[in-house]
């Protein structure tokens, strides 16, 4: 699935926002975002054209089962790429790590980021 840099940063909010069970609402992905709600509206409506979430009346938004599957990869992948960054020595913090690994997995073809996950899983 092709994923931009910004797309996988709302689908891992979503998928730590679903970890909770309750209803994910556009205001919360727009506040944790810093971003206005009409921009997570448009994210949401790209996501259900992927089949990634289902969004239900007055705005709550739920993952769809592919949905929990492939934010589940990605997150797997950014949060392993980002230690190896770290780990590389590069001076960057938790959270800067994590933003490079997110836009260089988007830049990665699917292929990679299932063998990447195959590698850790073993």
């Amino acid at each position: 699935m092709e994923l931009t840099s910004t797309h996988l940063r709302y689908l891992l909010t979503m998928y730590e926002l679903s970890k909770t069970g309750n209803d994910i609402r556009l205001t919360e992905i727009a506040s944790i975002l810093q971003v206005k709600k009409a921009s997570a509206a448009r994210i949401v409506a790209v996501f259900r054209d992927k089949e990634l979430v289902i969004q239900q009346p007055y705005g709550k938004v739920h993952l769809t089962e592919y949905g929990r599957q492939t934010a589940g990869l990605y997150e797997q992948c950014v949060d392993n790429l980002a230690a190896c960054l770290i780990r590389a020595g590069l001076p960057l913090s938790a959270q800067e790590a994590q933003q490079a690994a997110c836009v260089l997995l988007t830049e990665l073809p699917e292929a990679c980021i299932r063998k990447m996950k195959k590698v850790v899983d073993n």
